[in-house]
């Protein structure tokens, strides 16, 4: 074979190179023969097909595809045959649906169902017991001819659609065979290129004088092929008492538009139906064409009139980040809602897939659909699907043939979220009629505006919270202090919880416009600064302030300093130096602590809360960074833990970055999204990088009882004590004791590094040895024990002198429980001890091994499954896969897999954007994030998008960041998002450069407008800040030890320092913006 070739070659490159160039001349021509065959075959399959049509004029309304996939529905499944099964498989998404025959034969029914319904035939049974009757006398069988494959659709076709010709309801036309021209408005008065506006819609419906036309009466030229346009004008000579309709013929390509206008000359001269040509550039001098001229008198489309139920569609529209998505979510949907997120790509064949598996799935009476639409959505796309699927009452693809119709006897409701922007300057009802006109047509009285006059700001948990507390600091008995009864018995300080929502709303409102009038007005920097403020006054539920008995106004001071950090984070931007620099820092506890880079500026009431004494020149701050000591703190590791990541990164925290990374965690603790905006260099993900860093080290540093941190070593310290000590081994105090003493001798290092090998041979294995099941290859152990070396006589003397072999060392014992109690072994002796026991359980009681293969076995997989963040290697997963006859050898190696290989999963998840990531690409990142945040509901997980608005998907992220959903599907509440994007430039085209200094990035949609947090690029001071210590971290080799590292002096770090920055300032002068890191 051309890979047996392909190993050769790696091993020799001297081998011939003659047998692969053979080897793959015989396989192309294979390949070849094959498809040549196919090629054969689906020629004939045409002209059957063809003829077919000829006879049984029902096939011409179904496209080449979706007769395909009749064929397949009327195949029957069988072992050698189960096309059908993974093409039902791939509808419903699910295998076990269909798993069952029944189930398969109702799904086929069911399916089937919708192609027939797309044909609006009136006055047949489509039941599915009439279906499925006829079904059954025209099944195919496996290894049927495609010839009489053809003839049992047509037949199936034919005694369903009894008389069918009678039944098409026909038109009353007065001149058969005439061809009219559709002039459209030209391209400038409408906001898309090649745009439908509704003055083309309303004709589109009126055309069809309220007959609602199907799906095959519409040729949409912009996806057809030309077998779709040929066969399209079959249609049209055939069934001359329909009306017919060409859309979108400007958007063909040179080669078919030529086709579909002999087409159109070739009609000219035969009897066929009424057709329309919809173009702005056609003109009606061709032969055969007439103008075409829209009466006045314009109706919307009626559907009573074809016993049609009409579609029952429910719109929410309004200003951006007014909430709409929340109005529908709490006022709309249920929780058999499907729900649909159109960005900035509309994948057909997928809705059309979803809407089947819904359907398959769905018990509810009266399914709902909810479509979100993206401001960036494809809305010329967007809006033939709407009236397809609401006029014609079916979707078809014509690439895969797949159909989807929408019930008669059961009514489908549909609730649909109108994206809008400030920046089209027309009002939101203009914005939707000039968006999706076909909506606008359908739904003209069933519209629900969403105004900040009736739908104002939601009332949770959380805000009625903060809005009990700012009821408290608004009548002054927020200074309450802790109070004794007449037993003396304390009663802390607590408030009642209000009922009342609009209460509630009042509270926050005139907060907002009394202590923040500038914050701008809309939900989005209400909600902000209501969970900023929501995360402070955690703070008077605490024992702080609720048994404060010594700052009568503690309540007073704190409340008012904490509405200033809510405003101040709400709206922070580091592009000067005016943010505010005075914060309280808070740990889980709520304990205070006081941030601040200039003791003069804090104001006298909080330095009366810290004694008037600067906490940062205290002495326990002395060699301390004061800014890390503050992030510590609020991030709950200990300092040196922070010291630890900051030199390993090589992390220059200055002022800057430390209120950077404090507005990052605030934030964080919000759950709001937030999106930095700054230039390249400014440190944007060099400081998320350390950020995550710090998180992660909680939480590797996290407790055991809480079971989130996985701590592998710790936790197999105590299982070691808990289940193989005490539980095993202390029953064996034969076994025990040897086992202590080989442990010993490691511990007096008496191991020449080879001991533990010497006694038993499924542990000598070299690495291509190793081997799963050696126990059952005599040969194997044959050759292992020829290569036992001689035994260590210091070892021999020791096991010796063991007095009495039934009496355990309980000092010993006890020495090493403690150790392991106290985590005081590192992973290779853990490593170590496991081989020991393995090793002499195997020579003195296999059954003793055997319980404690099954107890690791049972252990490694329970810390896999309740402590999600342990990742487990390929290798082990492939031991635990394996373990059906496990040995010596594959548990020490599983206990070493786990021990030392095993990984934590991070909290922080990072991707880099850019123009050809896709959506699916984006899905399949966010996939095992979602999945291990439900997992772990309690920790936050943090995923930073890099250069987002270089993507083509930002439609998506207003969907994940604002919405909280992916493609309609609900993310977990505890995925914090962020985002870095560059600012978008706009583009000289008159610039005579040849190269260019920027490059493209798009506009954020509104909403994401409002998520913003500027870092402008560094400061004078804080670069200089920033270089200066970084020179500080320079070492040189010293004159007199060349192994010795010393720092530059004072006086080389200043000058360095001074060059650095005047090169800087040279290069920004004389040759432009510097763009590039500073960082590099």
């Amino acid at each position: 074979t051309i890979s047996q070739i392909l190993i050769d070659l790696k091993k020799n490159p001297h081998t011939d190179e003659q047998r692969l160039e053979q080897a793959v001349k015989v396989r192309t021509d294979e390949l070849q023969s094959i498809y040549s065959n196919l090629e054969v075959e689906y020629n004939r399959w045409i002209e059957d097909l063809d003829r077919y049509r000829q006879e049984n004029s029902l096939l011409k309304l179904f496209s080449n595809p979706q007769v395909l996939i009749l064929i397949v529905l009327l195949t029957t499944t069988t072992e050698q045959n189960r096309i059908k099964y993974y093409f039902l498989e791939k509808i419903v998404l699910s295998e076990s649906m269909i798993n069952k025959n029944e189930t398969e034969l109702k799904l086929t029914i069911q399916y089937m169902i919708h192609y027939l319904r797309s044909l609006r035939i009136n006055n047949c049974n489509l039941s599915e017991d009439n279906v499925l009757h006829i079904y059954n006398k025209h099944k195919i069988d496996y290894g049927t001819s495609s010839d009489r494959c053809l003839k049992q659709v047509s037949e199936f076709l034919r005694e369903l659609f009894q008389n069918w010709e009678n039944l098409l309801t026909k038109h009353e036309i007065v001149n058969e065979g005439q061809q009219f021209l559709v002039t459209l408005n030209s391209t400038e008065q409408t906001i898309f290129k090649d745009y439908l506006d509704m003055e083309t819609y309303y004709i589109l419906i009126n055309i069809f004088n309220n007959q609602l036309p199907a799906s095959y009466q519409i040729l949409w030229c912009s996806m057809s092929t030309e077998d779709d346009i040929r066969l399209f004008f079959s249609r049209v000579r055939t069934f001359r008492h329909l009306i017919f309709v060409a859309m979108d013929i400007d958007n063909l390509n040179h080669r078919l538009r030529e086709f579909l206008l002999q087409e159109q000359d070739i009609l000219a001269q035969e009897p066929h139906a009424h057709i329309y040509y919809f173009s702005r550039e056609l003109t009606s001098c061709r032969k055969g064409l007439r103008p075409f001229y829209a009466t006045s008198k314009i109706k919307p489309p009626n559907f009573q009139q074809k016993n049609y139920p009409k579609p029952d569609i429910q719109i929410v529209y309004g200003t951006s980040g007014i909430g709409k998505t929340h109005r529908i979510n709490t006022k709309y949907k249920d929780n058999d809602t499907k729900c649909f997120s159109i960005n900035d790509t509309l994948n057909l064949s997928l809705l059309i897939r979803s809407f089947l598996s819904y359907e398959s799935i769905v018990s509810n009476d009266r399914p709902s659909v909810y479509f979100n639409i993206s401001l960036h959505a494809p809305f010329n796309e967007l809006n033939r699907v709407l009236f397809s699927l609401f006029i014609c009452s079916s979707l078809t693809d014509v690439s895969s043939g797949l159909t989807f119709s929408l019930p008669i006897l059961k009514s489908w409701k549909f609730f649909i979220e109108i994206p809008y922007t400030e920046q089209c300057e027309v009002t939101t009802q203009e914005n939707f009629d000039r968006i999706l006109p076909i909506l606008s047509i359908l739904s003209s009285s069933i519209l629900d505006e969403v105004t900040d006059d009736n739908y104002q700001l939601s009332i949770g948990d959380e805000e009625e919270f903060v809005a009990r507390f700012l009821k408290a600091y608004e009548n002054k008995t927020i200074d309450q202090c802790l109070t004794r009864d007449n037993l003396n018995i304390e009663i802390p300080v607590s408030f009642e919880k209000l009922t009342d929502q609009n209460d509630c709303r009042q509270h926050i409102y005139t907060c907002i416009e009394k202590y923040a009038p500038e914050l701008p007005r809309n939900k989005i920097y209400e909600l902000s600064f209501t969970k900023f403020l929501f995360r402070r006054v955690q703070f008077f539920t605490g024992h702080y302030y609720c048994y404060n008995e010594i700052w009568p106004k503690l309540g007073s001071i704190v409340m008012k300093q904490m509405i200033d950090e809510a405003k101040s984070l709400t709206q922070i931007n580091f592009v000067s130096n005016a943010y505010s620099r005075v914060y309280l820092v808070y740990d889980p506890n709520f304990s205070l602590h006081l941030l601040h880079n200039d003791w003069n500026q804090v104001p006298k009431s909080l330095k009366h809360l810290v004694n008037n004494k600067d906490p940062s020149i205290r002495d326990e701050h002395e060699n301390q960074s004061y800014y890390g000591e503050c992030l510590a703190w609020l991030i709950d590791i200990q300092y040196h833990v922070f010291e630890k990541i900051m030199n390993e990164t090589k992390f220059i925290l200055t002022e800057n970055f430390a209120y950077k990374i404090f507005h990052v965690h605030e934030r964080k603790l919000t759950r709001l999204p937030m999106i930095i905006e700054g230039e390249t260099g400014v440190g944007k993900t060099f400081l998320l990088k350390f950020y995550s860093l710090l998180l992660n080290a909680k939480l590797i540093n996290g407790p055991l009882n809480e079971n989130i941190a996985p701590r592998i070593r710790e936790r197999t310290s105590l299982w070691l004590i808990e289940n193989v000590i005490v539980d095993i081994l202390e029953k064996e105090p034969t076994l025990l004791n040897k086992i202590l003493h080989r442990v010993i001798q490691k511990l007096w290092d008496f191991d020449n590094n080879e001991e533990v090998e010497q006694k038993n041979p499924h542990i000598v294995l070299n690495k291509d040895q190793q081997i799963d099941n050696d126990d059952d290859d005599p040969m194997l152990i044959s050759r292992i024990q020829d290569q036992i070396p001689v035994p260590n006589p210091i070892v021999e003397n020791i096991e010796q002198h063991l007095d009495d072999p039934e009496q355990i060392d309980h000092d010993l014992l006890k020495e090493i429980k403690h150790s392991l109690q106290n985590y005081e072994y590192q992973c290779d002796m853990l490593q170590y001890i496991w081989k020991i026991i393995m090793q002499i359980s195997s020579e003195d009681a296999m059954n003793i091994a055997d319980k404690l293969i099954v107890a690791l076995n049972k252990y490694i997989t329970s810390q896999l499954i309740n402590l999600p963040l342990n990742d487990a290697s390929f290798q082990l997963k492939n031991f635990l896969r394996d373990s059906s006859t496990p040995s010596i050898l594959t548990s020490i190696q599983m206990f070493e897999e786990f021990v030392a290989h095993t990984r934590i999963k991070p909290l922080f998840y990072r991707l880099l954007l850019h123009p050809g990531v896709t959506e699916e690409q984006i899905d399949e990142f966010m996939l095992p994030i979602c999945q291990l945040a439900r997992e772990l509901s309690n920790i936050e997980l943090v995923v930073f998008f890099d250069e987002v608005n270089t993507s083509s998907c930002l439609g998506l992220f207003k969907e994940m960041f604002m919405d909280r959903t992916l493609h309609g599907s609900n993310l977990p509440t505890n995925i914090f998002f962020t985002a870095a994007i560059n600012p978008s430039i706009k583009i000289n085209h008159d610039d005579i450069s040849v190269h260019r200094r920027d490059y493209v990035v798009h506009q954020l949609p509104h909403a994401l407008e409002n998520l913003k947090v500027v870092y402008g690029i560094l400061g004078s001071n804080t670069l200089s800040d920033y270089i200066r210590k970084k020179i500080e971290m320079f070492t040189v080799n010293s004159t007199q030890n060349d192994d010795r590292q010393m720092p530059l002096e004072l006086y080389a770090q200043g000058i360095l320092t001074q060059s650095i920055l005047r090169a800087q300032e040279f290069c920004e002068e004389h040759l432009g913006k510097v763009v590039d890191s500073v960082f590099d």
